[in-house]
């Protein structure tokens, strides 16, 4: 499927209480392999931290390593009175953001996407906020294919495809095509896209998913 450039994951980690309230903290990590850090090392690390019983997002950090760039942030969202606190840990800027009524963050909006009742052709639509922003994001969920994996086996797949759009006009940096299992568990397999650095997929290992589904193949 190409030349390696990295690896990554993401996880639950455990309960916490934040602020009084019960929630999930959710851990996601992105780092390039030892051949290509030597030429552009990316190093990334996000945390989200979901209210147990809502599962809406409360707080978003994210640690940024990629070449020269790096960033450090903290994200803390009042549902309430729809706004968002965001502090860099770099500068010590802060700002506050409007919020719509619902939301995800990058990080949560998996986790909600996979809780939502699917079906072939039709179209899920949620507000996502990355960088300081808020993208309306459509999900267009195309009909199921026979996904065959290599030393995993072959799986019945929803392909879905978000398209964002930032005050009405549509983000084109590219395309995004997931494949997620077509049972209760919604796990993605595997991910294709197009960038301007050209066409890049991330493939589920073997052991996650013996771990979810408990087998290799259906």
């Amino acid at each position: 499927m190409g030349i390696p450039v990295g690896y990554g994951w993401i996880e639950v980690k455990e309960l916490v209480d934040l602020d009084g309230r019960a929630a999930y903290h959710i851990e996601a990590q992105g780092h390039t392999n030892e051949v290509l850090s030597t030429f552009y090392p990316i190093h990334d690390v996000i945390h989200s931290y979901l209210d147990a019983e809502t599962l809406i997002p409360l707080r978003f950090e994210k640690h940024q390593r990629e070449g020269r760039y790096r960033a450090d942030e903290v994200v803390t969202f009042d549902q309430r009175s729809h706004r968002a606190q965001y502090r860099s840990l770099l500068n010590q800027s802060e700002k506050t953001i409007e919020l719509p009524p619902d939301f995800q963050d990058l990080i949560s909006a998996l986790y909600w996407f996979r809780a939502q009742p699917l079906g072939a052709d039709h179209t899920v639509t949620l507000d996502i906020y990355t960088d300081e922003k808020i993208y309306r994001t459509d999900i267009e969920i195309q009909p199921p294919v026979q996904l065959e994996l290599l030393k995993r086996g072959t799986f019945p797949c929803l392909v879905v495809e978000p398209k964002a759009s930032f005050k009405g006009l549509l983000v084109k940096r590219g395309r995004l095509w997931a494949y997620v299992t077509a049972d209760e568990h919604r796990l993605p397999l595997l991910v294709k896209a197009t960038t301007p650095w050209g066409a890049m997929s991330a493939v589920i290992d073997e052991e996650s998913i013996r771990n979810v589904l408990g087998k290799t193949s259906f």
